[in-house]
């Protein structure tokens, strides 16, 4: 999965005249902050070469985790296609380009984001490739979400990992009072991401939302430590990506975990979800599931199956099983 072209236009003007030997050091230092989930009161992007240094190497695998969980939205509700979208720690608008490239016809987004070196970074990729009317404000998404109105669609996406746990109740409460439709948040795809995850679920469930996805159910994770659900997209790293982190490896994997809750129920809710990487073999694939009963369980499908293999055989880790 790509960045959309103007995006990716974007980004390069951005980082044409940045200092290679700068930007591997602020990158380290982005990196390091990300992997250690600090929350010692500074933000991670606070400084525009901060910034610069997310643009280059954690955007487009941000942006394809995003992407990925908003396309798992719309295959639950097909029918759905919000015209309103508030993003809440929204970066430099990593959410507002994967919800424009699925859903065009968005009308208006409001973006919350507390560094202005962020907000001063999206605001200029944003300025000439959108059609949306757009409002960047700034905010701490603990304390500043009173005075906002409700939108179809409100995202939260790697956002909670600088969160103090004892806000995130109180974040969920006001981030599912904000939302008209549909509420999206994603995470990491570490177990302590995938524990943040499952927290919020548990508070969505108890305030009467439905779960879209990725779970194909409402009943407790079926799944135990050292086990955790998380998914996988895969990203092709960029010339200069490869150099700002001194990788040999033309691509990456990006891990997240993410829930997807609605005020309506899914129109296609899948028969069961694929958590784990498909396991192929000469006439069979073997497939860990997620049911939509609760539990899990790894199931073989041969030749035998015949259209359900066929269909089984097509899946990849993260996909939902149709009905």
């Amino acid at each position: 999965m790509e960045l959309p072209i103007p995006l990716r236009q974007g980004v390069e003007r951005l980082l044409e005249k940045v200092p290679l030997p700068t930007l591997k050091q602020a990158a380290k230092t982005l990196s390091d902050r990300y992997r250690a989930e600090l929350r010692d009161g500074r933000l991670h992007m606070a400084e525009e070469m901060a910034v610069k240094a997310y643009l280059a190497t954690r955007l487009p695998a941000t942006y394809a985790a995003v992407r990925a969980s908003l396309d798992a939205v719309s295959e639950a509700r097909p029918d759905y296609a919000p015209k309103t979208l508030l993003d809440v720690g929204a970066g430099p608008g990593t959410v507002l380009w994967a919800a424009l490239d699925l859903w065009p016809d968005l009308e208006q987004a409001v973006l919350i984001e507390a560094s202005a070196a962020v907000r001063r970074i999206g605001e200029a990729l944003a300025t000439e490739a959108m059609t949306a009317r757009i409002a960047w404000l700034a905010g701490d998404v603990t304390i500043d979400l009173a005075d906002l109105k409700p939108a179809e669609l409100v995202t939260c996406a790697y956002v909670l990992d600088e969160i103090a746990p004892a806000s995130l109740p109180k974040l969920i409460d006001r981030l599912w009072h904000l939302t008209d439709d549909t509420l999206l948040v994603v995470e990491p795809g570490t177990p302590a991401g995938w524990q943040r995850i499952l927290a919020v679920r548990r508070h969505l469930i108890e305030a009467g939302a439905h779960v879209l996805a990725p779970c194909p159910h409402e009943a407790p994770c079926p799944l135990a430590a050292p086990d955790w659900c998380h998914f996988s997209r895969r990203v092709a790293r960029s010339r200069l990506h490869r150099l700002a982190k001194d990788a040999d490896v033309p691509w990456e994997d990006e891990k997240f975990i993410y829930v997807a809750a609605s005020r309506h129920p899914a129109v296609h809710p899948p028969q069961a979800r694929v958590i784990a990487p498909p396991k192929p073999g000469s006439g069979k694939v073997l497939l860990k599931l997620c049911e939509k009963d609760g539990s899990v369980d790894e199931k073989l499908f041969t030749k035998r199956d015949g259209e359900m293999f066929k269909t089984a055989r097509r899946l990849d880790w993260g996909d939902a099983l149709p009905e």
